[in-house]
């Protein structure tokens, strides 16, 4: 089974949310790569907007960012019931372990450390 793709074989959808453009491109190559659609936002308010456009299947998101960071944007897509089912993901430089419990706190999925 290619776990690539939803139940009528068209590829899945990841919304990426990241400011810096060098850092999405390089995410979306990769995820590409993998046979995944990918959406791009560069900041938490177009993300939730692309998102409620089209549903994505995951959002892999920066933790700081302009406008709404990822920690907003994280506790916004959970309070919404039409979103709050999307899986998503903080990615971060930041190391400090209370960095990880406000990720958990605003009910993130996963918080990956940069670089991954």
């Amino acid at each position: 089974m290619n776990t690539t793709a939803n139940p009528a074989g068209t590829p899945l959808e990841i919304l990426i949310v990241e400011d810096s453009p060098t850092q999405s491109q390089q995410l979306q190559h990769i995820l590409e790569q993998q046979g995944f659609h990918v959406m791009a936002a560069a900041n938490g308010r177009l993300a939730i907007e692309a998102a409620q456009g089209r549903k994505p299947a995951l959002i892999i998101s920066d933790v700081i960012m302009p406008e709404m960071d990822g920690y907003e944007l994280c506790r916004h897509v959970k309070s919404d019931p039409s979103l709050a089912d999307i899986p998503l993901i903080l990615v971060t430089t930041l190391s400090d372990p209370q960095d990880v419990i406000r990720g958990l706190e605003c009910r993130a999925d996963n918080f990956i450390l940069k670089p991954y």
